[in-house]
């Protein structure tokens, strides 16, 4: 026998929500990129020779493009963020999608702003007509100099404009789309770092040649890692107990050392992800190798633990 949403009240309907979920995040997106484009348009109106869309690294890497774009899109982020609605792989091909038509509606507007007609005939310019001759007159400048128009390499450049402003606008979304989410609340879940302790001691040099040196260097590294695996373990135990009280003391006995801690070649971060309604939540640990550029993040462990214990510490 089929059953209706009213006739049994087990059963929910989601689909009027999703869609009007989809169409908050879609309506402050496009908002963020009319603006983001109205705001080109007035730069590129009110400075002669100031393009940020033309701005490229290396004559390849299309950068002001992708600075555009990345700011187009800041309102489906935000939007998301603060609704709590999930950035689906589906809503994602859709807003690269809208990037797209969002550009070229952007170069359909200025097109039309400019009312441009032929000498020679009067005739109105076509939308076509205008972006072939823009496409061609693409220039480089250099020491406030402009070059020779690439001509029909131009057109190269303007799909690595156009591509350069879609991709960014996809970075926010894709970001976001990674950021831990409870399903039972819809909303995205906290992620905070609440201890970081010694995997290792501190570097030093040693010689190659010093065959005694460096096996007490590599045990000592050895000793340090194994004690930074007892400290999480000792954590552990207390999070899997339900301890909150000596879990908090833990952490801020290893909140002296932190500062230390953060200079090792070596050093374990542990975090807490949560969601601030339901306390679902775990624990996770990363192994953290390197300074800087070559820093390298390793997942080590992750621990659920229970919605009590995490109000009795995060409440």
């Amino acid at each position: 026998m089929n059953t209706t949403p009213e006739t049994n009240p087990s059963v929910t309907y989601a689909g009027p929500q999703e869609e009007k979920s989809y169409s908050l995040v879609l309506f402050y997106g496009l908002a963020s990129t009319a603006l983001a484009l109205f705001g080109v348009y007035l730069l590129d109106r009110t400075t002669a020779d100031f393009h940020i869309m033309g701005w490229y690294a290396n004559y390849v890497l299309p950068i002001g493009a992708l600075i555009v774009g990345i700011v187009a899109s800041s309102g489906y982020g935000l939007a998301s963020w603060f609704s709590g609605i999930k950035i689906t792989r589906g809503l994602l091909w859709l807003v690269l999608g809208l990037q797209f038509l969002a550009y070229f509606a952007a170069q359909y507007i200025e097109f039309k702003s400019l009312h441009l007609v032929h000498k020679t005939t009067g005739a109105s310019v076509g939308f076509f007509e205008y972006y072939d001759l823009v496409a061609r007159s693409f220039a480089w400048q250099e020491n406030g100099r402009t070059g020779q128009p690439l001509g029909i390499w131009g057109y190269a450049f303007r799909g690595l404009e156009m591509l350069g402003f879609a991709a960014g606008g996809l970075i926010i979304p894709a970001i976001m789309r990674k950021v831990p989410y409870c399903q039972s609340c819809q909303r995205y879940m906290r992620t905070q770092q609440i201890a970081l302790f010694p995997g290792s001691v501190r570097a030093r040099k040693v010689k190659k040649s010093d065959v005694a040196a460096k096996s007490s260097y590599e045990a000592e590294q050895q000793q340090a890692f194994e004690q930074g695996k007892q400290t999480w373990e000792s954590l552990r135990r207390l999070a899997a107990d339900a301890q909150a009280p000596e879990f908090r003391d833990k952490l801020l006995e290893l909140q002296i050392g932190k500062k230390a801690a953060t200079k090792l070649p070596q050093r374990f971060s542990l975090k807490v992800v949560r969601c601030k309604r339901c306390a679902t939540g775990w624990l996770h640990v990363h192994l953290l190798t390197g300074q800087g550029k070559q820093l390298k993040q390793t997942e080590f462990e992750r621990l659920d633990i229970h919605p009590d214990f995490v109000r009795s510490v995060w409440s």
